[in-house]
C-alpha cells in the first residue's frame, strides 16, 4: 500500500469522525419541545428535552434538530425516534407545517413546539 493511500484513508476517518461527534454535541445542546394531546383524556402536556425522555409508555429520543430555509419558507424540523412497546418511530416532526407530521396514535397526537 502506498503512503499516499493510507492518508487518504485517516483522512476520511477523521472526516467522519468529525460528523459523528459534531452531531452528538449539537443534539445535546438542543431542547426540543413537544405538546403532547392525550386525546383518551383530552389533557395538554409540554415534555422539555435535551436527548431522551419517557412519557408513560412512549419513550422519546432526539436524533437531530434542523432549521429548514427554502425561498421564504422557514420552519424548524426534529428527526425524533419514538418508540411504544416494540413499535419504534422515526421520522420528522415540523413546527409549523405539522400536517407533514407522520407519526400517528389512537391515543396520543404530537407536535413539535421547538428544537
Amino acid at each position: 500500500m502506498s503512503m499516499q493511500y493510507l492518508w487518504k484513508k485517516l483522512l476520511i476517518i477523521l472526516f467522519l469522525n468529525n460528523i459523528f461527534f459534531y452531531q452528538l454535541y449539537s443534539s445535546e445542546n438542543n431542547i426540543t419541545k413537544l405538546l403532547i394531546l392525550d386525546k383518551s383524556s383530552s389533557s395538554k402536556y409540554e415534555l422539555d428535552f435535551s436527548n431522551s425522555y419517557q412519557f408513560r409508555n412512549l419513550s422519546f429520543e432526539l436524533v437531530s434538530c434542523k432549521v429548514i430555509e427554502f425561498d421564504k419558507y422557514l420552519d424548524t424540523a426534529a428527526l425524533l425516534k419514538i418508540t411504544q412497546n416494540d413499535k419504534i418511530f422515526i421520522g420528522w416532526f415540523f413546527k409549523y407545517t405539522d400536517e407533514l407530521n407522520l407519526y400517528s396514535n389512537k391515543i396520543y397526537e404530537i407536535s413539535l413546539i421547538n428544537c
